[in-house]
């Protein structure tokens, strides 16, 4: 059965044969209570306190409360939990809670005993860059690593700290900052699913949840500005909806704050996620009827492959797809539109394999 996209209907999530457990649907616009037209600025739909923000400035405002958080609900004085460098963004920091918790953990660890597992000549080399005193070479952040007991990107996250923490060219600090902020993103996704599953029923609160931290705009502004259009009711009952969720905040001036920059499905009814992905292929397919625009991009590919390079193109995807959310995580320019990216994989044909042991 085929979403009518372009309908006022297109709201609430389609029925689908034998598929009748989708998940519970948001209110109609009639059902909603009405929403205030609060923002003058009826030319730009701006408020005059917000602008356009970038998504980089939304993940560090969210990396910064993440930190905050942390702070507060800190392990007990004796727990001695190791911190984790990817909530930091300064490394002197990071090294002075990791050898609070080490210390915490054993009173038998000292600045000796990480000198020595460093290689370092002396016993008060952390001490000194915790402090301030000193900086750490490349080298001897390496030195660092072993002694930390980090791995994988836990070590070039590291690494990108110390480079950031200590470099004094304002140009090249952000480009450290950006590629700490793509750390973040392939690491800080939250699952969501339980009670929270209503998000995926239908693909206006993704857009809606972006166009809400990112552009400034109320309620009216993002219904204007959503393709396929929506009604300022349909777009308030989704900032409800995703307000209900946690999965937006506001701040303390009042803007909409991401409670998590990232999602994927958790616990969520497959029934839910096929009937999702089925709308967000519908909106792709009405694309084609539009003249070609340089924000739309459509294409395929048809190739023969054997069964385990499959797998690889799996794995290429995926990376692809991590990326992607990368990029857009370091982005420094004011955002400006909300794109969907649509990543599909399927046969035409049967197994030649399972074909012919079948007919063996």
């Amino acid at each position: 059965m085929r979403l009518p996209v372009h309908s006022k209907t297109a709201f609430n999530p389609p029925s689908v044969p034998r598929e009748e457990n989708l998940a519970r649907q948001i209110r109609t616009p009639s059902e909603s209570r009405p929403v205030p037209d609060s923002v003058p600025e009826a030319s730009t739909g701006f408020p005059a306190t917000h602008r356009p923000r970038t998504r980089a400035d939304a993940e560090r405002r969210y990396l910064g409360r993440t930190m905050n958080k942390a702070a507060a609900i800190a392990p007990s004085p004796n727990s001695g939990v190791l911190p984790e460098v990817f909530s930091f963004l300064d490394h002197r920091d990071f090294l002075r809670e990791w050898f609070d918790a080490k210390r915490k953990g054993s009173r038998a660890f000292s600045y000796r005993t990480f000198a020595r597992k460093a290689g370092f000549a002396s016993h008060a080399f952390l001490s000194e860059v915790i402090q301030g005193r000193r900086n750490l070479s490349m080298d001897s952040a390496e030195k660092c690593v072993t002694a930390l007991g980090l791995a994988g990107d836990a070590v070039r996250y590291f690494l990108l700290l110390v480079q950031y923490g200590q470099e004094t060219h304002p140009e090249k600090r952000r480009d450290h900052l950006a590629d700490l902020l793509r750390l973040q993103a392939t690491r800080s996704v939250e699952r969501v699913g339980g009670g929270k599953s209503e998000y995926f029923a239908h693909w206006i609160h993704m857009a809606v949840r972006e166009l809400a931290v990112l552009s400034g705009l109320d309620a009216k502004g993002i219904a204007a500005i959503l393709r396929p259009p929506s009604t300022p009711a349909e777009v308030g009952a989704s900032l409800e909806l995703l307000e209900k969720l946690e999965l937006l905040r506001r701040g303390a001036d009042g803007s909409w704050e991401y409670s998590f920059p990232r999602l994927t499905p958790g616990d969520v009814d497959p029934v839910v996620l096929r009937t999702l992905k089925r709308q967000m292929i519908l909106l792709a397919q009405d694309r084609l009827a539009e003249a070609e625009s340089t924000d739309t991009h459509i294409s395929s590919l048809t190739v023969s492959v054997s069964r385990r390079r499959i797998s690889r193109i799996r794995e290429i995807l995926d990376r692809t797809r991590r990326e992607l959310l990368a990029e857009t995580a370091a982005d420094e320019d004011p955002a400006d539109q909300v794109l969907q990216i649509n990543f599909q994989l399927f046969p035409l044909s049967e197994s030649l394999e399972r074909y012919r042991s079948r007919h063996a």
